[in-house]
């Protein structure tokens, strides 16, 4: 009886320890706030890790199949209801199925959703910069865009797009541009492994990765004869704020629904929420917090 009665005890001693460590994790991100070490983290966001709805809470299960191949490409199926090409080596792994509930999960828990402050309306004209795979185009279509610009710098993920949305090409729902957004126009180099899809960097002092366009926002959507645009969806692997500074006359012009990552750096949130504001965005909301392994945290998304 004495053996039963240890491990007992040594199993709730062992969850003790670790309530008491999420509890620890939760209340840093305050601590570090109140002795002055985040300047640039708004309230909200390092408030929100005390957020009572988000104990214990777990994200759906792994749901990915696998549907067919051609050739380099594969068609995978997500949650059973969307289905999108990907490169024919990439691997299914739960870091995809989290990219998928990046988009799709609508819980406070994913502070990476994107239409929680900001919706996609019923006849907007949607640019998603940092298109990749493919899932916030399924998002904004779904919600009712007349038309969604997919800016993609990956040439492979590029084409995987247009196999993805052949049929909203043909019907001019989706248009598909292999180029990066900067502040200026020009060309650069992308880095990018097919293994890990979602990833990708810009390096124009590296000979290295393929050369792609650079456009800016003004120039892209001019080349495209698009008129305005509604929402605009950032996520470019910590180019937001140069491409934001490209962006610049389409903001003061159209005043687009903003919905940028902003957890790449510590200092991403601060500064695209200066040039937001220069362009004249009163209501901005932070969400999520995050650190990147450099112990300074950050919000995960600007809305505006």
């Amino acid at each position: 009886m004495l053996e039963p009665c240890l491990a007992a005890r040594r199993a709730a001693k062992s969850q003790n320890n670790l309530k008491f460590s999420g509890l620890i994790q939760r209340l840093r991100p305050l601590a570090h706030k109140l002795a002055g070490r985040l300047p640039l983290c708004p309230w909200p966001s390092v408030l929100s890790t005390l957020n009572p709805r988000l104990l214990g809470v777990m994200p759906p299960a792994l749901d990915i199949q696998e549907i067919t191949t051609d050739g380099a490409f594969k068609k995978l199926r997500f949650g059973g209801r969307h289905e999108a090409w990907f490169p024919a080596n990439v691997a299914i792994t739960p870091d995809m199925w989290g990219e998928y509930l990046c988009v799709f999960w609508d819980h406070p828990k994913n502070a990476h959703y994107y239409l929680r402050h900001t919706p996609v309306k019923t006849g907007d004209v949607c640019v998603d910069c940092g298109a990749c795979e493919g899932f916030f185009v399924f998002q904004a279509l779904e919600a009712g865009a007349a038309k969604v610009i997919c800016v993609e710098a990956g040439k492979v993920m590029a084409e995987c797009l247009a196999r993805t949305f052949e049929k909203e090409i043909a019907a001019g729902r989706v248009i598909i541009q292999h180029a990066a957004l900067g502040a200026l126009n020009g060309t650069t180099r992308f880095n990018f492994d097919s293994l890990n899809p979602f990833g990708g960097s810009l390096n124009s002092l590296s000979d290295d990765g393929e050369i792609v366009p650079v456009r800016t926002m003004e120039r892209l959507l001019a080349e495209l004869h698009i008129p305005r645009i509604d929402f605009l969806k950032m996520d470019i692997e910590g180019a937001e704020i140069q491409a934001v500074e490209g962006a610049l006359p389409v903001l003061r012009r159209d005043h687009p629904r903003l919905a940028i990552t902003t957890y790449h750096r510590p200092f991403d949130y601060a500064a695209l929420r200066a040039l937001a504001i220069s362009t004249g965005y009163c209501r901005i909301k932070s969400t999520g917090l995050t650190e990147r392994g450099d112990g300074i945290y950050r919000p995960m998304m600007l809305h505006a």
